[in-house]
């Protein structure tokens, strides 16, 4: 019986490669003043160019902020990471995430967790922010 579990659970893991790229052990933000880390731990990748970083305002629409290339790993873990440093408007605004596998043939995949996180922004961000926007 276990080994039936132990090959069903590595089947498992195989289509994860094929399917996304990579397989993600942890996926997260942690709000500073001004700006957004953002947080991904990878235990294998295959195939895959990087990740593309994506925010959003609310949990359904979402813009490409940034591109991070991936390292190729095999085995073992490797963290990543992304800082989002043009976030404005007014503290307490929830900013929504979410990572896409880009793999080396330019599919993407999308990684279906969404995080979500307030950062704290200056009064002269708020400011800059708010000039910005009466100019687009």
């Amino acid at each position: 019986m276990k080994k039936v579990i132990l090959i069903i659970a590595i089947s498992f893991v195989l289509v994860a490669l094929t399917f996304a790229g990579a397989v993600l052990s942890d996926f997260r933000a942690e709000p500073g003043l001004n700006k957004v880390e953002l947080k991904w731990v990878v235990t294998a990748e295959n195939g895959l160019k990087g990740y593309r970083v994506l925010r959003g305002l609310n949990p359904s629409s979402f813009q490409k902020i940034g591109f991070v290339t991936a390292k190729g790993i095999s085995g073992g873990e490797r963290t990543y990471s992304f800082t989002d440093k043009s976030v404005f408007k007014s503290s307490g605004r929830t900013y929504y995430y979410k990572i896409q596998f880009v793999n080396l043939d330019g599919t993407v995949n999308n990684y279906e967790k969404i995080i979500s996180v307030s950062p704290q922004i200056s009064s002269a961000r708020q400011t800059w922010g708010s000039l910005k926007a009466m100019f687009r």
